[in-house]
């Protein structure tokens, strides 16, 4: 998997690209909506991490770009946000997303996320 992780706080995105990259997959860091606009644009991503709350757009305006960029492939979008999926912020972003997950991230949940889909 070739992952994008869109945060504004780099130590937690450096965290998550170690952690899964040690998972042998493929991570990229953006600090901004605009880096992770300019590396969607760039390079092919399976899964997107987004911050709901970047410092120069909102995270379900990201998530809405990818989405329409994507052009039909297949492309998980995951909100992570210290918000919960019940406050108003959370709760407005659902709709862009596939997944939600909180911050601290549970790395588990994350895993399972990464997790190739199982063959029947």
């Amino acid at each position: 998997m070739n992952v994008l992780i869109v945060d504004d706080n780099a130590s937690a995105a450096e965290l998550l690209q170690e952690l899964i990259v040690l998972q042998d997959h493929q991570a990229r860091c953006a600090l901004t909506a605009q880096e992770a606009i300019d590396a969607f644009a760039q390079e092919h991503f399976d899964i997107a991490l987004v911050d709901l709350t970047l410092p120069d757009r909102p995270g379900a305006e990201v998530a809405q770009h990818f989405r329409s960029q994507a052009a039909g492939r297949p492309l998980l979008l995951v909100a992570i946000s210290g918000y919960g999926a019940g406050d108003a912020t959370g709760a407005q972003a659902m709709p862009f997303f596939d997944h939600y997950l909180q911050k601290p991230i549970d790395f588990d949940a994350l895993d399972r996320l990464l997790a190739p889909p199982a063959t029947a």
